[in-house]
């Protein structure tokens, strides 16, 4: 086998799957969690803050279309885009499953071990709540509320989610 690796192209290339993957992920979770208070948009990435432990369903349901979103992502850009990334695979029916499943598994891995350290080192509620409004705006990134944040923010601190971020900035 003759491989011609374009190495700029192939960096943006795995950018690139990593963006198609939180963005399928982090879809999931807003779309189906009844206690998100505020998601934090940053350059950093998109952070979603919920209440409670999200339950394992869920969790399933994220990983499971966040990978099915980076395979046909992965597909696309080694099989079907020319110039691919890589020049030179396989095109038999196994060598394109194990092209493809090589960055599923690689991104899929690093958010379950994120996953498995949040189970081991749980933190939900408030504390939760706090730490990641703070981290988010100690890194640039915009925090948004959704209703039930604001509700939460009234009743827990007595404050508008503006006089909440302030006092966190402090």
């Amino acid at each position: 086998m003759n491989f011609q690796i374009h190495t700029l192209y192939l960096a943006a290339t795995i950018l690139l799957w990593i963006a198609v993957y939180y963005a399928a992920y982090w879809l999931v979770a807003l779309a189906r969690d009844p206690a998100l208070v505020c998601m934090s948009v940053g350059p950093l990435g998109v952070s979603v803050i919920s209440l409670r432990e999200p339950p394992r369903g869920r969790l399933l349901a994220q990983l499971t279309c966040a990978a099915v979103a980076v395979a046909g992502a992965a597909y696309v850009s080694l099989f079907l885009v020319v110039p691919p990334p890589i020049g030179g695979l396989d095109r038999s029916l196994s060598a394109r499953l194990v092209a493809v499943c090589i960055p599923v598994l690689a991104i899929s891995a690093t958010r379950l071990l994120s996953i498995l350290r949040d189970r081991r080192y749980p933190l939900w509620g408030e504390a939760r709540m706090l730490t990641a409004v703070q981290r988010g705006l100690a890194t640039g990134a915009r925090i948004y509320f959704t209703a039930t944040g604001r509700a939460y923010l009234r009743e827990r601190f007595g404050a508008t989610p503006r006089e909440f971020l302030s006092m966190v900035r402090r």
